[in-house]
């Protein structure tokens, strides 16, 4: 199925951290500090839970599930923000193995390619500067109305790039939630990357079509299979 799928697709979309960025730990380590700032609980099972959400509402459930008070979600969220920026000043970020290459290959193949993500737009930029990445579509959690697991972000990178058929997309993403987007928005390639967040072993039990250790075979996936 994934290669009569790819021999069709039209579009892919990425998602960053974990996926084509390494994350080096930025991302536990914001919210720990930015949920420290506030004596919030942050364990770092919770948030594994909830990898790849709007990082509002990754705050707003913890402070509903410890009866607190989720207006202080956006102010959390913006300490997040600030943590990440530092933190990726501290240790530059790199690209995930072999994500440089399938983006390389991908648009050469003729396919667009475009980026989503959890983290804000101001949070998304700064990992997309790091990455010279600027130049590709991309969206982030603040520009839809829901983000995942809901297909939101891709709906919105199929409407950036003029796709409209989302059989003819792929996604690759490295949490539960991207795996359940990409399902959600009907693509036609979902892929599972085990570099991030979560393990292949955790990801097999959320609908796919492939999983993949990394990138390194993503691009022979697509093409060479389509």
């Amino acid at each position: 199925m994934v290669r009569l799928m790819a021999a069709r697709l039209q579009l892919f979309v990425f998602d960053l951290a974990g996926t084509t960025v390494v994350d080096d730990g930025h991302v536990m380590h914001s919210f720990a500090a930015a949920a420290a700032s506030q004596g919030l609980v942050a364990a770092p099972e919770l948030l594994r839970a909830r990898m790849g959400w709007h990082k509002q509402l990754v705050f707003a459930t913890l402070l509903r599930e410890q009866g607190r008070d989720a207006a202080l979600a956006p102010i959390l969220a913006a300490r997040f923000e600030e943590e990440f920026a530092l933190a990726v000043r501290r240790a530059p970020l790199r690209p995930t193995p072999g994500a440089v290459e399938a983006i390389r290959m991908l648009l050469a193949a003729g396919l667009r390619v475009a980026f989503n993500t959890g983290f804000s737009r101001s949070t998304a930029d700064v990992v997309l500067a790091a990455m010279d990445w600027q130049r590709h579509p991309s969206v982030a959690s603040d520009e839809v109305a829901n983000g995942r697991p809901a297909p939101d972000l891709i709906r919105r990178a199929m409407a950036l790039t003029d796709v409209t058929d989302p059989a003819r997309v792929g996604v690759a993403g490295d949490t539960p939630s991207d795996l359940l987007a990409g399902t959600a928005a009907g693509c036609g390639v979902v892929v599972g990357v085990g570099c991030g967040s979560h393990r292949l072993a955790e990801l097999a039990g959320h609908p796919h079509t492939a999983l993949l250790p990394d990138l390194t075979a993503l691009a022979e996936l697509v093409l060479v299979h389509g």
